[in-house]
C-alpha cells in the first residue's frame, strides 16, 4: 500500500463534500477524491460533469485510479 492510499482510507471517515448520482466526494491532503457507488464504469467526461454539479471543476487535475478495500476510487490532484 503506497502513501496515497492511506491518506485516502483516513480521509474516508471524515465527512464527505458532496454526493452526485455515481461519485462521493471527499477532500484529502492530496487532493479530491471520489468513491464511485457502484462497479459500473463511467466515461470520465461523465465523472468531470458529476463535478461540476457540485462546484468542482476538476478538469486540468491529474488522476489516479485506485481499488481500495473493495470500493473503486478516483483521485484527482495538481
Amino acid at each position: 500500500m503506497d502513501a496515497s492510499e492511506l491518506i485516502i482510507i483516513n480521509s474516508i471517515k471524515n465527512q464527505p463534500i458532496g454526493e452526485t448520482k455515481n461519485l462521493i466526494w471527499f477532500i484529502c491532503e492530496i487532493g479530491i477524491f471520489a468513491i464511485f457507488k457502484s462497479d459500473i464504469n463511467i466515461p470520465e467526461i461523465n465523472i468531470l460533469n458529476e463535478a461540476l454539479s457540485i462546484s468542482l471543476d476538476l478538469s486540468k487535475e491529474e488522476k489516479e485510479f485506485y481499488f481500495i478495500k473493495g470500493k473503486k476510487i478516483i483521485l484527482f490532484y495538481s
